[in-house]
């Protein structure tokens, strides 16, 4: 978190003092502030279909920057959740008859370099009606995935399912499209969707194989569900045991999401004591 501030801050600096060499109007209005919502889907182990979540599940804050021509930067934090279950598998598949499930809910930082596909028009007011783009960038992300048994909720990293103690923050990749759409001088509407690497097959808590040894009964019970359901598949019943396969930790997960975000142009001088106004008509009109 402390390197991706550091970048940020870096890239805004340079920004800022390169303004009067490349002679750009930005005086009034260089930051912009986002607030959005949309829907997140989780690719793993335990979305075997590879459906997509249409329900809203998630929140995020952002602020950007103009550095450049076609280039920008941002920062921004998120709140979504993500859910995976095998009662979804096709029946009598290997996922049916596993029987898991999870439920997380995720805190999600993130520095993004954008680059827009049509060049800077010289005034905040006088952009693009339409204004496309493609961003990329780094991420640290905490997650927390959980189930129920019995009616109670567990954390599913200190049951260790798999006996492995796996962290709860994880490097992200985002890469995404978007667009923004100009509603009046100050508002755009913004429609993104982005697709994240991470560097952790434990999002779903389900990688490798069956622990042989657990510290407690509900433990082993979370590791194991086929009795749940009985019998589904006789074949991959009997396969399910201690050391057996459980997951495929040749892949990684990850996950997408789809966000619409409402973003405002803040004046460079809106912590200042001569003018606090947000909304604020261009000099030029």
């Amino acid at each position: 978190m402390r390197n991706i501030l550091t970048a940020f801050f870096l890239l805004i600096s340079l920004a800022v003092s390169s303004q009067n060499f490349l002679s750009w109007q930005f005086n009034d209005r260089y930051f912009s502030f986002s607030v959005g919502t949309g829907t997140s889907t989780y690719f793993g182990e335990l979305n075997s279909r590879n459906s997509i979540n249409n329900n809203l599940s998630q929140i995020n804050l952002g602020i950007e920057a103009r550095l450049l021509n076609r280039i920008g930067a941002r920062i921004e934090a998120g709140y979504f959740a993500l859910s995976g279950q095998d009662s979804n598998a096709s029946d009598s598949s290997f996922q049916r008859q596993r029987n898991l499930s999870f439920d997380s809910r995720n805190i999600h930082f993130q520095l993004h370099t954008i680059y827009y596909l049509k060049p800077y028009k010289g005034d905040y007011y006088k952009r693009w009606v339409f204004d496309p783009f493609i961003f990329s960038g780094v991420g640290y992300m905490k997650f927390n995935p959980t189930t129920t048994l019995g009616g109670e909720t567990y954390l599913l990293r200190d049951a260790r399912t798999e006996g492995v103690a796996y962290k709860k923050w994880v490097t992200t990749i985002p890469v995404g499209i978007g667009a923004k759409f100009k509603a009046n001088e100050f508002l755009n509407v913004n429609l993104e969707i982005s697709y994240h690497f991470t560097f952790t097959d434990y999002l779903d808590d389900v990688s490798n194989t069956y622990a042989s040894e657990f510290s407690n009964t509900t433990s082993e019970l979370l590791s194991d569900r086929k009795e749940e359901i009985g019998i589904v598949n006789p074949a991959f019943y009997d396969q399910i045991q201690p050391g057996s396969q459980r997951g495929n930790p040749d892949n990684n997960d990850s996950f997408l999401q789809i966000s619409i975000k409402a973003e405002i142009f803040l004046p460079q001088d809106l912590f200042s004591r001569k003018n606090k106004a947000i909304i604020k008509k261009p000099s030029a009109y």
